[in-house]
């Protein structure tokens, strides 16, 4: 008996076939990082902890494989240590999000990443057109950076209501989130260029089928790494 998925033009070989993986990873990282914002500032910067230090095992591994395969060149040794930093400052700033904004700011920042992720594939996939940056991130198109802008928008627009009394107004609100959306569309394009510098397909195999931390929480990374910056800029 033949598979269900060997057709040509069946959904398991068309531009949909990685939508169930996809879904399902975001429905852990969704699941996970709930569990800890909901059970309180310990648990989730114990959760930060233990990502921040799965990433740089997970750095060191690429470094390792890039070694063996035949060593770095400068540009190698600089991808490596702005992603370190990335890795750093968005730990710090996730946790400091936890501290100084509580729950809310915490849920915006998961959900933010989430509708960005989500509205950004769904539009990419359904509209195609000319790709955003080709070198680094192939399957990324304009269409998809877009959609996950719009998405964001939307998404700050009903989330101004719940966040801390006395918070920034809402049009500002709604510009800033559309930042902090790019910087996650970023941060998955850059884990994924330095994934490519260093010749590996994911960054660890930590969770099966679907990668490693870095893969998962690169966009959340850079969002907190932006936040960092933002408040060190802005008070």
């Amino acid at each position: 008996m033949k598979g269900q998925g060997g057709k040509p033009g069946s959904p398991k070989n068309g531009k949909w076939r990685d939508l169930a993986p996809r879904l399902l990873s975001a429905a852990v990282m969704v699941a996970v990082g709930l569990g800890a914002v909901f059970a309180g500032h310990l648990a989730f910067t114990t959760l930060v902890i233990v990502v921040g230090l799965i990433g740089l095992w997970e750095l060191w591994r690429m470094a390792r494989l890039k070694q063996a395969a035949g060593g770095f060149s400068p540009g190698d040794q600089q991808m490596l240590a702005l992603y370190l930093v990335i890795l750093l400052l968005g730990c710090l700033g996730l946790v400091s999000l936890s501290d100084e904004g509580g729950r809310a700011l915490l849920l915006y920042a998961i959900g933010l990443v989430v509708v960005t992720d989500s509205l950004g594939y769904l539009v990419g996939k359904t509209l195609g057109g000319p790709k955003f940056w080709p070198r680094i991130s192939p399957n990324k198109t304009w269409s998809g950076i877009l959609g996950g802008w719009a998405g964001s928008a939307i998404f700050a627009y009903y989330a101004h209501p719940y966040m801390p009394e006395g918070f920034v107004r809402l049009w500002f609100f709604v510009t800033s989130t559309m930042v902090l959306s790019f910087a996650s569309q970023l941060g998955d394009m850059l884990e994924s260029a330095l994934k490519r510098r260093m010749g590996v397909k994911d960054s660890s195999n930590i969770i099966p089928g679907h990668g490693g931390v870095l893969d998962r929480f690169d966009a959340l990374l850079a969002v907190g790494a932006l936040y960092v910056i933002l408040a060190t800029i802005f008070g």
